[in-house]
């Protein structure tokens, strides 16, 4: 199938982007039942080492089924794993109830040096312990039992999820959400990230310099539309987290690399790419994404290994998909190309 082809096959699974710019209404609650249990995991930051440190998470699946198929979740930077099961109106935002309810089992974790994993010296966390990180994780979720293993990241999350899977080759099918490709540098932008030991809501946690935050007040015009809820944009303030700068600093300008350097390069999985047609840190530069076309191309030009690239671009939405009143349409593209539309 044509790459043009299968892009609107999802569309069309969908049901959404008839009309440009279109944004679904705000869905009723999800009606799903749910087993859900925390795990500590033990990991090592590198082959080899020991397992010093340790990550949190939560592994849910349907409630009374035995799903073989689970998606493993990554945070993007000053998250955690609350990203992908919003507290506020869960019925518009958890991607893990969405995907519950699709019959899929779902593992959400906090990446080391967020939530309630541990926070090892910032200066040790880069993009490549934090994709064998992520591949530790998806061995032991074959260890309980899941057949087919998905990976599904966000922003900083989709780059350690393309680096895990042009390393490792472990994973079923990979889902990048907002993270595109353009020609030109990327550096951690000084605007918006400063060192979290300078913002009172990490007053006393002991975080080293290298642990950086959001600035005050500037996740709404970063991360979101002017379709985004200004509750949900209040609560991701008042809920922020942390990253290392180190990550930041390589993981960045890595992802931008051109073409034939990039870790995309290496990737032999099907990829599907989707992010908000809005997104305020990757759209208006050298991408244009009212070219749903023009992104596509760019995209498979980069994932030159895959066996298939698919694209999806989500009107009137930004940065953190999974945050906008869009985000049942997010939901049910991912759901419709992991099913195999």
């Amino acid at each position: 199938m044509s790459g043009t082809s299968r892009i609107l096959c999802v569309s069309v699974c969908v049901g959404v982007f008839a009309a440009a710019g279109a944004v679904a209404p705000a869905q009723a609650a999800v009606a799903v039942g749910k087993s859900c249990v925390d795990v500590r995991l033990p990991v090592a930051l590198a082959p080899g080492l020991p397992r010093t440190e340790a990550i949190d998470g939560t592994l849910c699946v349907p409630a009374g089924g035995t799903p073989d198929r689970i998606d493993v979740l990554v945070h993007g930077a000053s998250y955690n794993r609350s990203y992908w099961d919003w507290p506020v109106s869960p019925g518009t935002y958890s991607y893990v109830d969405r995907t519950l309810a699709a019959g899929r089992a779902t593992f959400a974790y906090d990446r080391l040096g967020a939530g309630t994993s541990t926070h090892p010296s910032s200066v040790l966390l880069t993009p490549q312990s934090d994709a064998y990180v992520l591949h530790q994780v998806v061995g032991e979720m074959r260890e309980r039992g899941f057949a087919a293993v998905d990976a599904v990241g966000h922003s900083f999350g989709s780059i350690i999820a393309v680096d895990e899977a042009a390393t490792f080759h472990d994973t079923d099918r990979l889902v990048v959400t907002g993270l595109l490709h353009q020609e030109k540098t990327v550096t951690p932008p000084a605007s918006i990230f400063y060192p979290a030991q300078d913002d009172p809501q990490f007053a006393g946690q002991n975080l080293d310099p290298g642990y950086l935050t959001t600035r005050p007040q500037t996740r709404g015009p970063a991360f979101y539309s002017a379709t985004a809820d200004p509750a949900v944009i209040a609560y991701d303030e008042a809920h922020k987290d942390t990253v290392s700068s180190s990550d930041l600093a390589i993981g960045l300008p890595a992802s931008q690399l051109p073409p034939s350097l990039n870790a995309a390069a290496g990737v032999t999985e099907p990829v599907l790419v989707l992010d908000g047609g809005q997104d305020a840190l990757f759209c208006g530069s050298t991408v244009d994404c009212a070219d749903l076309d023009g992104v596509a191309a760019n995209e498979r030009s980069f994932y030159a290994s895959a066996p298939s690239v698919d694209v999806v671009l989500v009107p009137g939405t930004g940065h953190s998909v999974a945050l906008h009143p869009s985000a049942a349409l997010s939901f049910a593209a991912i759901d419709a190309w992991i099913s195999g539309c």
